[in-house]
């Protein structure tokens, strides 16, 4: 193997697979970057089991062959050198990559390219699904932060991925929230009006999805044909393919609330202050905060607010206020106010909803605008004090 390729194509293409190395295997391999040139491109493919990840880079080719290299020592390296152009030669014995440019070299020693997993392809799968690379990038930040961390109930580590009448909707949920986002595709993988089966994707996954794929362009996401793993094509040179969940994740629609009592408008900024404020105080207090709602007066002369309170057991408390939009009448809940941070983090809409029923029932923020394609369920909290 043989080749030359720019600096800044082949140090992009190393971070970019690098987001699926791994870092704990007892198979050394794994920690490996396959580099196999083809084609007239170079392939770099990364895998941890769970997630792979493929990248083409441009290059010339001199002789076509393959290697694995240890990642961090290649991509380490490769950051060090100049933005020229960097030659790659495979060494005729043994499995001793030369990475060279006109002022450095190094020479480094990988393993069999045989002993690398084979990374799913989705090769005689269902047609793809097509979706803009930044609608797919905000639907993931909206969503993928509510999925449970916790292994031990893995329906609740994925997010939900179902394709109903031309969209695609995530919904993530832990028990003690629920995030849901949809939008339309631009192809329904020429499955006409039959519904496609749900997946269930790591959380994980769509996370590092999100890290590797550019802002804009076009993602195809085909399932592979013995059902087991999706695979997300973005443009002709990026690949990440995905083991799902095995599992049935809860119905989610029957825990949308149908209506509510009170709706409360304002500007996310102010909501997303005074809810940091808070959580300074309720970070050492289960972080339980406070909310109450207050009508306006004078017939809505004047406006209402939102008040929100937090206490840090011995060493002091915090009571901040904001002027909102009150439509229905005054109520106190309790959240865990990580969970309004949260999601206040990830809504860009200039306002923000809070929709409330009763301080025993879930409340629901969304985007201000009434036409929302996103929906956000937290469960309130209790406290006896």
């Amino acid at each position: 193997m043989k080749l030359t390729c720019k600096q800044q194509d082949l140090a992009r293409g190393l971070s970019t697979v690098s987001h699926a190395v791994s870092t704990r295997s007892t198979l050394p391999i794994l920690s490996n970057i396959l580099l196999a040139a083809e084609n007239g491109r170079l392939r770099l493919s990364a895998t941890n089991l769970e997630i792979g990840i493929t990248c083409w880079v441009p290059a010339n080719i001199q002789e076509e062959g393959s290697t694995t290299s240890p990642s961090r020592l290649l991509t380490d390296f490769v950051n060090t050198l100049p933005p020229t152009e960097v030659t790659l030669a495979l060494q005729a014995s043994g499995q001793s990559l030369k990475v060279s440019d006109q002022r450095s070299q190094a020479t480094i020693r990988g393993m069999e390219p045989g002993e690398f997993p084979a990374i799913p392809t989705a090769d005689g799968g269902q047609p793809p699904l097509t979706v803009s690379a930044g609608e797919l990038r905000a639907m993931i930040a909206e969503v993928a932060f509510a999925a449970a961390t916790d292994d031990a109930r893995p329906v609740f580590t994925g997010v939900l991925a179902r394709v109903r009448d031309g969209r695609l909707t995530f919904a993530a949920a832990d028990s003690f929230r629920l995030a849901v986002r949809s939008t339309a595709l631009e192809e329904t993988g020429g499955q006409g009006d039959a519904p496609i089966n749900d997946m269930l994707i790591p959380a994980r996954t769509l996370t590092e999805l999100a890290k590797v794929m550019p802002g804009e362009g076009t993602v195809y996401i085909v399932v592979t044909p013995n059902r087991n793993q999706v695979l997300f094509r973005i443009g002709d040179d990026l690949e990440l393919v995905s083991t799902l969940i095995a599992g049935q994740f809860p119905n989610y629609e029957a825990i949308l609330p149908k209506g509510h009592t009170t709706r409360v408008t304002m500007p996310t900024e102010d909501l997303q202050q005074a809810a940091k404020q808070a959580s300074i105080f309720a970070r050492d207090s289960a972080n339980i905060v406070r909310l109450k709602v207050a009508e306006g007066e004078n017939g809505g002369l004047m406006p209402g607010g939102v008040t929100l309170a937090a206490t840090a057991e011995e060493n002091g408390d915090t009571t901040t206020t904001r002027e909102a939009a009150v439509d229905g009448p005054g109520m106190e809940i309790i959240f865990n106010v990580k969970y309004l941070t949260d999601v206040l983090g990830v809504i860009g809409t200039p306002t923000v909803a809070l929709e409330l029923n009763t301080p025993q029932q879930p409340g629901v923020i969304k985007p201000g605008s009434n036409e929302s394609d996103y929906v956000y369920v937290i469960m309130p909290m209790h406290s006896t004090r």
